[in-house]
């Protein structure tokens, strides 16, 4: 019984085998040549449309790499040190927490917790099942 398993075995691997081969060294009908794919490539390259986009790519590459004239990069500087350095982004959002701030004495914050004390001692005892419904109705209105 295992020669008779190890032949069948062995007979499938030699057909898997020879299947895999010959689909891997087959070239397929479909598929072009590199010689024509690379023919297709320079007519690609010859074409307008591509030589307007080469001589525009080119351009924004020569810009990019010329840097501005020496005498305005010196006038840059000197008008960037003129300039006051003030903070004013920081400067106005500290002002904003200032004014937030604000709002929130600690008087204030005091009251609305012994305020917060006595609408919970006026609750009454809610057993589990009303709970349950309560939560459901909340549920419902909180959805659109």
């Amino acid at each position: 019984m295992n020669k008779l398993l190890a032949t069948l075995m062995a007979g499938v691997f030699a057909v898997v085998s020879t299947v895999a081969i010959a689909q891997s060294t087959a070239p397929a009908t479909t598929d072009k040549s590199a010689a024509e794919k690379a023919k297709e490539d320079q007519k690609m390259q010859k074409s307008d449309k591509a030589k307007a986009f080469a001589e525009k790519q080119k351009a924004a590459q020569d810009l990019s790499r010329n840097s501005p004239n020496p005498s305005d990069q010196k006038a840059n500087v000197e008008k960037s040190k003129m300039q006051a350095k003030t903070k004013t982004k920081y400067d106005q959002k500290a002002q904003e927490g200032l004014t937030d701030m604000a709002g929130t004495n600690p008087a204030e914050a005091k009251a609305n917790v012994e305020k917060s004390k006595m609408q919970s001692t006026k609750r009454d005892k809610v057993t589990k099942e009303e709970g349950k419904e309560i939560t459901k109705q909340q549920q419902k209105e909180s959805k659109p």
